[in-house]
């Protein structure tokens, strides 16, 4: 991760955006000692809009016989996982 001093990141500060967009670099801006703040390239938008869930989940296959079955492997996972305890008890 690279660090700038915040003198030079006010200097350039359209060039370091830049750079964290086209580049995907995340760079830390310290005044003095200290980082005060990071510029981070935003991560991938989701193409899926909450608006659109349920049509999606309609869309998803069905398990129709694989029902059963899925059910029978989702029991023999958690039997193979230790038991949930409780943190107060």
């Amino acid at each position: 991760m690279e660090r700038i001093a915040l003198a030079d990141a006010e200097r350039s500060f359209s060039r370091l955006v830049q750079r964290v967009f086209s580049e995907g670099v995340t760079v830390e801006v310290n005044r003095g000692d200290q980082i005060i703040a990071r510029i981070v390239p935003v991560g991938p938008r989701p193409t899926l809009q909450v608006r659109d869930l349920n049509a999606f989940l309609r869309g998803l296959p069905k398990l129709d016989d694989d029902a059963e079955a899925f059910g029978e492997d989702l029991r023999a996972i958690r039997s193979g996982l230790p038991e949930d305890r409780d943190p107060w008890a």
